[in-house]
């Protein structure tokens, strides 16, 4: 089969669509939520949002350090069918117990944030909210493991109706209570009530989404929960590197925000906060191609190296075409689209959202970059990386942002993705050369541990 032909094969393929008109609804409807809810608050109060949402979820992944990709590997690479009931139940109750630990993570600092009342409220808020999208998550891997992405569709778009639904109504019985205009000026009373029904929203939108998804979980697998002591030690052995990598890379991804807040304050923070909103939505390519593709790729890597290969270049040149096309736009096109989405007020975010349009190139061939590292169990190497390049990017960031603010910021996140993608190239093209050695692997072991 030609690589255009693996790549298109009508499982891919029916995945694909069924990813791009989860994501199309998703991302509509919170796209229409968030025009609303950045006019309503204003700069201040929205950086004081990105703040709080910034720190839930950084540590968010201490609820997961991998989990997920693990899961979504070992049920496509292998047959699990009477079996995985207990290794689903394993890895969710084990995801659980690592729950605690984020729990108390972000109680220390909503503590820490006691002098703010109104940022300490919307850190907790926000972190139910990163939890309840973490078990959302756990189970959208469980759909793309058995590639069935019919299934996540569903769920996003009804956690994404949820959050529109609810976060709207939030926002306008704020503004009824407190008389609160889209012209409002920032500091005016209301506006923390404001803020704090907003995140209380989408914490309440997250609970929805877990139970729309553990629905349509049940037609694939109940999961007997019990902890494994063996899946525990194998936690440590192999995943564990993977999760430490995960968290580094959020670390360099996503410390920009607190740090703006802390050299420059809430409105510089609220406006690079509004600018990431934009490359965070710009990553739909990826987001789908990998959903549909990862799977695919572990299960190539182990039965078919030389079509593994052949469906990465196919990915790789689409996601460069793609990331090529995004970046000239915002590059072309910052102004008009910062005064589309969010209005005058957030005119001064156009230059922060020109500086970020080489990230959308990047961060698009670095996603596929990643997936392949763990496709090919490459996960030390992947966590060495990442930790490397906290230090660079907070050194960039502690340099710049004094300097030039959100520009600055978004400089330093360009710098650390040309950095992993040099790192991340020369590994994944020797781990295929090194897969296609070796060959099809006819038998494999069975991820299978009982308690």
């Amino acid at each position: 089969m030609t690589p255009a032909g693996l790549f298109f094969s009508s499982r891919i393929r029916r995945n694909l669509g069924y990813k791009l008109l989860g994501t199309v609804a998703e991302k509509g409807l919170r796209l229409g939520l968030t025009m609303v809810a950045a006019r309503l608050l204003g700069t201040a109060a929205w950086g004081r949002y990105g703040y709080a949402l910034a720190l839930s979820a950084l540590l968010v992944q201490l609820s997961d350090m991998g989990l997920n990709l693990f899961l979504a590997r070992e049920i496509a690479r292998d047959d699990l069918d009477m079996e995985r009931a207990d290794f689903v139940g394993q890895v969710y109750a084990l995801k659980a117990l690592l729950s605690v630990g984020y729990l108390l993570a972000m109680g220390a600092l909503c503590l820490a944030h006691l002098d703010e009342p109104v940022v300490a409220g919307a850190i907790a808020l926000c972190a139910l909210a990163a939890l309840g999208n973490a078990g959302v998550e756990a189970l959208l891997h469980l759909f793309r493991g058995v590639q069935d992405l019919a299934l996540e569709a569903r769920t996003v778009t009804a956690y994404s109706a949820a959050q529109l639904t609810l976060g709207l109504a939030a926002l306008g019985t704020a503004a009824l209570l407190f008389e609160r205009s889209f012209a409002a000026s920032p500091g005016e009373p209301g506006e923390a009530a404001c803020l704090l029904l907003y995140c209380a929203a989408l914490a309440l939108a997250s609970v929805v989404a877990v139970a729309v998804a553990l629905r349509l979980a049940r037609r694939i697998v109940r999961p007997r929960f019990a902890l494994s002591a063996p899946l525990a030690r194998r936690f440590v052995r192999d995943v564990l590197p993977l999760g430490i990598a995960i968290v580094a890379s959020l670390i360099y991804f996503r410390i920009d925000v607190p740090m703006i807040r802390w050299l420059r304050g809430d409105v510089d923070t609220g406006l690079y906060t509004a600018g990431y909103k934009v490359l965070e939505y710009g990553a739909l390519a990826p987001a789908m191609m990998m959903a549909a593709t990862f799977p695919a790729l572990s299960e190539a890597i182990a039965r078919d190296p030389t079509g593994a290969r052949s469906l990465h270049r196919t990915a790789l040149g689409w996601l460069v075409a793609a990331g090529s096309a995004g970046t000239l736009i915002l590059w072309l096109a910052a102004d008009p689209i910062i005064l589309l989405l969010y209005g005058e007020r957030f005119a001064d975010c156009a230059p922060i959202l020109r500086a970020l349009a080489p990230c959308v190139l990047l961060t698009f061939v670095n996603f596929l970059l990643t997936h392949m590292l763990v496709a090919l169990g490459l996960v030390r190497q992947q966590m060495v990386i990442s930790l490397g390049l906290i230090g660079l990017n907070i050194g960039l960031n502690l340099w710049w942002i004094p300097l030039w603010g959100g520009v600055g910021a978004a400089w330093a996140t360009a710098v650390t993705e040309l950095a992993l993608l040099a790192c991340c190239v020369p590994l994944v093209w020797g781990g295929l050369a090194r897969a296609e050695r070796r060959g099809p692997i006819e038998t494999r072991s069975s991820p299978q541990v009982t308690p």
